[in-house]
């Protein structure tokens, strides 16, 4: 089963596997989208957040160069990232580490890897580009920076502990344009991997730790893709009502903002 059938030149498949998402290829990040676009969203107005609290007040670095947990606690009470209420967060334990708490140590990364924070001397500082990140009118801007980051950049599998060999990173062009040409309904992940991914040439996976019950690589699908698209306001995701079988799969469409941020020119 599949989500359908597009057809994609040969050559159009190379540019969009050679895509660094930086402008210059197929992908076209939209960056002009208002800030009251993205109020909704989770990476930027978060963002927003943690580069206000360093502006001017430098933050304390642990020894292992995370965030204190003091900040890690004031950040998750002030965040508002859908599965991660602080409330619930607070009442499962007594202390915060930033690794504990995804969205603050994903946040943390990326800020740093797309040169908005530094670390200096034991300290978490904004440098002068986060500075100018922080006019409203930049939201937009920010969103193709922090979304570039984490598709270039970033280790997105750095936040999962599946053994699963990355895959999706380097077609990840070529994934976003056909998700943008199927995901106009709610498709189960695994539908949408196999009618919007390549397969990988590499050796095979790993045997499951649950066999019949969990694929390895359409967990990592999921984690290292369609999750970031989500926390980026692209895709929203509908899980199994409480009293369905836990084993039934996780539906996924994109939203409105999906076209409106991410344009292909073949």
């Amino acid at each position: 089963m599949s989500a359908g059938m597009v057809i994609v030149e040969g050559h159009h498949v190379s540019a969009l596997v050679r895509d660094t998402l930086d402008g210059t290829g197929p992908l076209r990040l939209q960056q002009g989208i208002p800030l009251a676009d993205l109020a909704r969203t989770c990476v930027v107005p978060n963002a927003r957040i943690l580069l206000a609290a360093l502006d001017g007040a430098d933050a304390r670095l642990t020894a292992k160069g995370n965030m204190t947990r003091k900040l890690v606690t004031t950040l998750i009470e002030d965040f508002r990232w859908p599965g991660y209420d602080a409330a619930t967060i607070l009442s499962a334990r007594n202390t915060l580490n930033e690794p504990d708490v995804l969205p603050v140590h994903y946040l943390h990364i990326i800020l740093k890897l797309s040169g908005l924070v530094r670390h200096e001397k034991g300290l978490l500082k904004l440098t002068r580009k986060g500075k100018t990140m922080l006019a409203e009118e930049r939201a937009g801007a920010l969103q193709g920076l922090l979304f570039q980051t984490t598709y270039t950049r970033f280790n997105t599998a750095c936040l999962d502990r599946n053994s699963s060999k990355e895959t999706f990173g380097w077609q990840i062009s070529l994934v976003l344009y056909l998700i943008g040409r199927f995901a106009d309904r709610w498709h189960p992940a695994d539908t949408l991997m196999r009618s919007v991914t390549l397969p990988s040439n590499s050796a095979p996976e790993p045997p499951s730790p649950y066999p019949g019950l969990l694929d390895l690589r359409l967990l990592a699908f999921e984690t290292r893709v369609l999750r970031y698209l989500c926390w980026f306001g692209l895709l929203e995701q509908q899980s199994p009502a409480a009293n369905d079988d836990w084993l039934q799969p996780r539906l996924y469409q994109k939203t409105p903002l999906y076209d409106r941020f991410l344009q292909f020119v073949l």
